[in-house]
């Protein structure tokens, strides 16, 4: 089950002024469906030094980009949903009559449309986001730049139902539970998201306003049934309020050591090199499965692997885009992007210069099934660059971005955060290698800088990676053999 939350752009100090600004505003949107797997959703647009935000196609954009998402991933969405809710179908529908199949058939109808209208709902959010992240990473005055888009999110829907305005959105019960990313400072993350991420109450509720708050979710989402993972989060804030009544009553609610109990049981689950660094480790351990999901079956990343691993579904994407014959992963790390190169590429070369992540690399590829496709190399990417005879189709550049400090910054400089040199430069190594080079970057990086690697009168394509509706990423992609085009350009 969702959980909507918003956050309004700073306005005016000045309240006449404020009134005018708001029909205007970007807003940001936090949702998450689950902390384990959440939903993932791609933007894309090509980008040139003549990119014009004001005629940007943002309906044919947003169009284009649900009907690919929809297409990719819906029917199966809805039918890992489906049997959640009705595990004993699988065995019925052999044996029912034609009456019952009908009923059934009536079910999965009402099914189809309550979830189809649910992740529209996430992406329209997600869609806003995007909007407001791409014009801040351009340096543009969001407040005066960006347009109303609820028009444009009446524009498309898989169900009869009206899609909730954003005033109504506004309106509704605020939560703003923002999905904690691979890339986050685990400092930035303050006690009540603290107290959130280990299932313990954020506040102290009375009777009325926990009855009060049922009945607002269950007007918002009349679905039959829970899912034992997506409505995760939703059980969790319930037992939460449960808590928190019973603390009230009881007068002896002591939040400190119920949380302290709750990381000493999470703590004894993790690795060493993650236990001895506090609590600020154990966000990252929390979503362990939405970087690999097959983690428990022995995968092994190091403490630096743990912030900086590409999260599965990105990687996923990153390799749907880049299928060639041969890639080189320049920085391969515990090979969160190798191995799914691995599934859609003939032959992946993986370099770094750590050996000890290029172990951890084998042995994960070894867990996946893939490592007799990866040929790992011990070496500095600069100097391998520099001296190999090989000719890869594609290059894929994922340099360190300087550790989690790097979302402090409200701007990132390409040029001089990453490690071991400035993008320009790896550019320039990669191009020697392959005329198509794909770029991870962070999610604030400078999009001027960004473009600016295509090289005078080129062009680059920009995806921006969003789990639920929080920007995780962006990969840039550089070359005609890998750029696919501008999305919503002829809609």
């Amino acid at each position: 089950m969702v959980h909507p939350g918003h956050r309004q752009s700073r306005g005016l100090a000045d309240s006449q002024a404020g009134d005018e600004k708001s029909d205007r505003e970007m807003n940001t949107h936090h949702l998450t469906t689950s902390r384990t797997n959440p939903q993932f959703y791609i933007f894309s647009q090509l980008f040139g030094n003549d990119f014009d935000w004001n005629n940007c196609n943002w309906g044919g954009i947003q169009n284009v980009t649900w009907k690919e998402f929809w297409q990719r991933e819906g029917h199966e969405l809805l039918e890992q949903k489906w049997h959640k809710r009705f595990p004993e179908y699988k065995d019925l529908i052999e044996v029912v009559s034609s009456e019952e199949q009908g009923l059934w058939q009536e079910l999965w109808e009402k099914h189809a449309s309550d979830y189809s209208e649910k992740f529209w709902y996430i992406f329209s959010c997600a869609f806003e986001n995007y909007q407001h992240d791409l014009a801040k990473s351009f340096g543009l005055d969001v407040a005066e730049n960006s347009e109303d888009v609820e028009e444009d999110l009446q524009n498309l829907s898989l169900t009869n139902k009206p899609i909730k305005s954003k005033q109504q959105r506004v309106t509704e019960k605020e939560e703003d539970e923002s999905y904690l990313t691979a890339n986050d400072d685990p400092e930035d993350c303050d006690e009540e998201q603290q107290l959130r991420l280990l299932g313990l109450p954020t506040s102290f509720a009375s009777k009325a306003d926990i009855i009060n708050y049922r009945k607002e979710r269950k007007t918002q989402y009349e679905l039959s049934s829970s899912d034992s993972e997506d409505d995760h989060d939703l059980l969790t804030m319930e037992n939460n309020e449960n808590e928190a009544l019973h603390g009230v009553q009881s007068g002896s609610v002591k939040k400190k050591k119920r949380r302290q109990r709750q990381i000493k049981k999470l703590k004894a689950r993790m690795p060493e090199c993650m236990q001895e660094d506090n609590n600020k480790m154990v966000k990252y351990w929390v979503k362990r499965f939405s970087l690999f999901s097959r983690f428990d079956q022995g995968i092994r990343l190091d403490r630096e692997s743990w912030f900086s691993v590409t999260p599965e579904k990105i990687a996923k994407q990153t390799a749907r885009r880049l299928a060639c014959d041969v890639i080189v992963d320049a920085f391969c790390g515990c090979g969160g992007n190798a191995i799914q190169f691995a599934n859609t590429c003939g032959r992946v070369i993986a370099v770094d210069i750590d050996a000890e992540k290029l172990a951890m690399a084998k042995h994960n590829a070894g867990i996946y099934g893939v490592a007799h496709k990866i040929e790992f190399i011990h070496a500095d990417f600069l100097q391998f660059a520099a001296s190999t005879k090989l000719r890869p189709n594609v290059v894929f550049l994922s340099p360190p971005w300087g550790g989690p400090d790097y979302q402090k910054q409200a701007t990132f400089d390409i040029e001089t955060g990453l490690l071991p040199v400035g993008a320009s430069q790896l550019m320039q190594l990669s191009r020697s290698l392959a005329s198509d080079v794909a770029f991870f970057l962070p999610r604030n990086a400078n999009m001027k800088q960004v473009v600016a690697l295509s090289g005078v009168g080129q062009q680059c394509e920009v995806e921006h990676n969003y789990l639920d509706t929080r920007m995780v990423a962006l990969t840039a992609y550089y070359g005609k053999g890998i750029i696919k085009g501008s999305v919503g350009e002829d809609e």
